[in-house]
């Protein structure tokens, strides 16, 4: 395994309150916002680590000049994904708390003082998310009129049947804030999975740790098509790995909320995988569709799965 080698390393002269974790690949032009975002805030005690993953755009020439005493700057000798890039620098982090980051986003001035000063209420919890604008490949928010009705503090049951009806709680990376003693029981994110890892973390975390939602909105989450969750081949890729995420939650809840889960499930999220499967048959490829096949009857009746499927497809 060849390590990424540090480029430039600075330091604060102590532990910073909170480390914010930035993995870099062609950061094009959304980077510099993102990266400023964090240096601007308003609450200064932290340190950015950043670790570019072989860019061959002009990103890691960008971040070389930037010089600040809160940058750790990092590069890989090859390209290692997402989960590879930010299990390596949780290594390196020197403070109680993770801010996980993504370079196409924008943090509010007030984001990290908020992070910091909720855990700080709530030492208990082993991570945290927030509410957030969304933003379009121009900057410009996209309306929404939902209103978020999830409590503050988030059991792990509560959490469960959260996981059940929509999949990761968090819903991206970018808005979330993990506690580093929670992580060392838990262990690093999984790198094996190049889609669902979070989702996963948010499992493993939520299983003996209560969960925090801040209601208010602390970053501007980009909405862009070429996010890799939403390129449509790796949908098998992240539907297998959805799958042994929910094998695991079955594994430590009750038997009641595990019934009344995949009943949850077979209404919203089967359904959707359901559909995935049948277009992949009905374009002709048969072995994708015998994937989401077996992939879906591995882990629900797979006529209930039908059954719900045509209701909704029929009654809505």
């Amino acid at each position: 395994m060849i390590e990424p080698v540090s480029i430039s390393l600075y330091s604060a002269g102590k532990l910073p309150s909170v480390s914010v974790l930035l993995p870099v690949y062609n950061g094009g032009s959304y980077l510099k916002q993102s990266l400023q975002s964090v240096l601007n805030q308003q609450f200064t005690d932290f340190e950015l680590l950043i670790i570019d993953d072989c860019s061959n755009d002009s990103s890691f020439e960008y971040l070389k000049s930037i010089s600040d005493p809160r940058i750790s700057l990092f590069q890989n000798s090859k390209n290692k994904g997402l989960f590879y890039n930010l299990n390596y620098l949780i290594s390196q982090t020197k403070s109680p708390l993770i801010k996980l980051w993504a370079q196409d986003d924008v943090m509010y001035s007030q984001c990290l003082a908020s992070f910091v000063s909720f855990h700080a209420a709530h030492p208990h919890i082993g991570f945290s998310y927030s509410g957030r604008d969304i933003i379009n490949e121009h900057g410009e928010i996209k309306e929404n009129k939902r209103i978020d009705t999830t409590p503050e503090i988030i059991s792990t049951t509560l959490h469960a049947r959260i996981a059940y009806f929509t999949g990761s709680i968090a819903g991206n990376i970018a808005n979330v804030c993990i506690s580093k003693a929670a992580l060392d029981k838990v262990g690093l994110f999984n790198e094996q999975m190049k889609i669902s890892a979070d989702f996963d973390m948010w499992v493993r975390l939520a299983k003996d740790h209560d969960t925090g939602f801040i209601k208010e909105k602390l970053i501007q989450l980009r909405d862009h098509d070429n996010q890799l969750s939403r390129n449509e081949k790796y949908y098998i890729n992240h539907v297998k790995e959805d799958m042994e995420v929910y094998h695991y939650l079955d594994s430590y809840v009750s038997d009641e909320q595990r019934r009344e889960g995949h009943k949850t499930m077979r209404k919203n999220k089967m359904v959707f995988y359901y559909t995935l499967m049948i277009k992949s048959f009905l374009r002709g490829d048969l072995k994708t569709g015998r994937q989401y096949f077996k992939l879906l009857s591995s882990y629900d009746n797979i006529f209930l799965c039908s059954i719900y499927f045509f209701r909704k497809k029929i009654f809505g």
